[in-house]
């Protein structure tokens, strides 16, 4: 989908090029700029004083002799790592389109949406759930990642972006809704400004801080956006079946990541809207694997199903059934069943949902 630094690309002046001519940059310079090689950069010249200057990715730099420039022009160039230093050489403009097909969607001046087939299909076949951006955002692993490119400054954005467990409420949910990453691309569409802490754009940002030797931990990266941008093909294709589907992951920063997933089926015509749910799974340091089911009917109606690998936790649950209920009461909501399995949850339809009657309180 839309990179971050391919947003930039609305509405950009006429490129111009340097008529094959190639910057040379020390490496120090290009890790600073957080160039990855192969990478399609925007550079803009800019005239300080009787010196000019190249801006690329925030960063100023001066330009050596000899290249000639007018202040305001926009040039696109290629990053090539060389074993004594960097390349930056100019593209011509297909090559620029090129680079955009990697994205499922694309952005021009007139910020309108195309979908690119291919990056779409892939991502259809990809396996549901897959686990990698859970364990990308486990706090151990992302604060390892963090300290191998050593930028204080993604580190601070990183911290802001993850929840507390200990102290969260129903506006840290709202914020990460807006982070998840799932609404980048209706942000550029409309000219938005995307928020700083947004999962994809911080995820991105990671993969282009890390050096080119970082193989393996940039492989990880790709397959969490991937998860990402996955959960937007499905919701795309639920909107299509008159479904409602949203999947995201909430980092925290004191506890494990959290899997949700917001679920409604098609209204069929004659019969009452289907039951919304949300699915909830996390692997908790203190509590092991918990999966909840929470099913809402009638608008004030809940039925709940609970499954956990660790007997201690099914009996901690039983003892507040009762507490739960009541604290549902007390919003306004009718819980009227609860069941809990002492088992990993078994793969269920989710058009599914508790047969109605009396709570009910079952282990496997």
């Amino acid at each position: 989908m839309i990179a971050p630094d391919e947003a930039t690309r609305v509405g950009r002046l006429n490129p111009i090029y340097l008529e094959g001519r190639t910057l040379q940059l020390e490496a120090p310079v290009a890790r600073a700029l957080g160039l990855r090689d192969a990478q399609i950069v925007q550079a803009t010249v800019e005239l300080r004083g009787e010196t000019l200057r190249m801006l690329i990715n925030g960063q100023m730099f001066d330009l050596p002799p000899g290249l000639r420039f007018r202040p305001g022009e926009e040039i696109w160039l290629r990053a090539q790592a060389k074993a004594h230093g960097w390349l930056l050489r100019p593209v011509e403009q297909q090559e620029e389109t090129a680079e955009q097909s990697e994205s499922i969607f694309s952005v021009a001046a007139n910020p309108t949406p195309t979908i690119n087939n291919s990056r779409l299909l892939a991502l259809s076949l990809r396996p549901p759930q897959t686990p990698v951006l859970m364990n990308m955002f486990q706090p151990a692993m992302l604060d390892g990642l963090l300290r191998t490119i050593n930028s204080p400054e993604l580190a601070a954005l990183f911290q802001r972006m993850r929840l507390s467990m200990g102290a969260l409420n129903p506006g840290d949910i709202e914020k990460a809704l807006q982070n998840s990453g799932f609404w980048l691309e209706v942000f550029l569409a409309q000219g938005k400004m995307i928020p700083l802490t947004d999962n994809k754009s911080l995820l991105r940002k990671l993969l282009r801080a890390l050096s080119e030797g970082d193989i393996q931990q940039k492989t990880k990266i790709e397959k969490a956006l991937d998860d990402v941008e996955a959960a937007q093909v499905e919701s795309l294709a639920a909107q299509t079946r008159g479904e409602i589907s949203f999947s995201m992951v909430l980092p925290f920063v004191d506890a494990n990541p959290v899997e949700i997933h917001f679920f409604r089926g098609a209204r069929r015509p004659g019969e009452e809207k289907p039951p919304f749910t949300v699915n909830i799974h996390t692997n908790s340091d203190h509590l092991g694997e918990i999966w909840l089911k929470t099913s809402i009917a009638r608008s004030a109606h809940v039925d709940m199903m609970m499954w956990a690998v660790r007997e201690d936790v099914v009996n901690l649950a039983r003892r507040h059934t009762d507490a739960l209920s009541k604290r549902l009461r007390d919003a306004g909501l009718t819980m009227d069943s609860m069941r809990i399995f002492h088992s990993a949850r078994p793969s269920l339809p989710e058009s599914w949902s508790a047969p109605s009657g009396a709570m009910l309180d079952i282990s496997v």
